[in-house]
């Protein structure tokens, strides 16, 4: 029995697995209790060569679909922005536009709590920047980087790289791995 972290009653959970094209196998649980509590999660089961694809965010580009899996990490050089997965990190599939869209969100929050004039004026900066790509005047770099390689940008305009061992290393997962093979760390690596 699994207690509700709500109420302390036992909780429902369904489990299924599916097929999710350029994902691969999909596990789904959703848990539920009586009293109103509820929790779904989705995590991809297979696992892939590490990957990295770089485009081009411009006019061209801006409904270029792009998928994220929870151990994407998503980079936009020219903004200085890192977007790494954590514990809680979630999946998306949206397109170009919609990336810059959540940046775009997510700097005019910082904004909003800015202390200083130049804080504010840096994500000034930044939104100009997000402005003028969507409008059709300026350009960006991003770059989509899996050590899983369960993430894509689908579009013959993306360079397709894979990553090397020290990149992947280098990369937060999102998620906690323990891996019992009698091996150390640079053993793993260098094989």
């Amino acid at each position: 029995m699994i207690p509700c972290p709500a109420c302390g009653r036992s909780i429902y959970i369904a489990t299924v697995t599916y097929d999710v094209p350029y994902f691969g196998t999909v596990l789904l649980t959703s848990i539920s209790c009586e009293c109103g509590f509820k929790h779904a999660d989705s995590v991809v089961i297979g696992i892939k060569e590490p990957v990295r694809f770089t485009i081009k965010i411009n006019r061209d580009t801006l409904f270029t679909k792009v998928i994220r899996s929870t151990s994407g990490t998503v980079r936009i050089p020219e903004l200085g922005v890192d977007i790494e997965p954590g514990p809680a990190s979630q999946a998306f599939i949206t397109n170009l536009e919609g990336v810059l869209a959540r940046v775009e969100d997510i700097v005019k929050m910082a904004r909003s709590w800015a202390e200083n004039k130049e804080k504010i004026a840096k994500c000034d900066e930044i939104l100009d920047k997000i402005k003028n790509t969507i409008e059709g005047t300026g350009e960006l770099t991003l770059i989509l980087e899996d050590p899983f390689g369960n993430s894509l940008i689908l579009s013959d305009k993306a360079v397709r790289e894979k990553i090397s061992c020290e990149e992947v290393a280098g990369l937060k997962a999102g998620m906690t791995i323990m891996e019992i093979s009698g091996k150390s760390k640079e053993e793993l690596l260098s094989s």
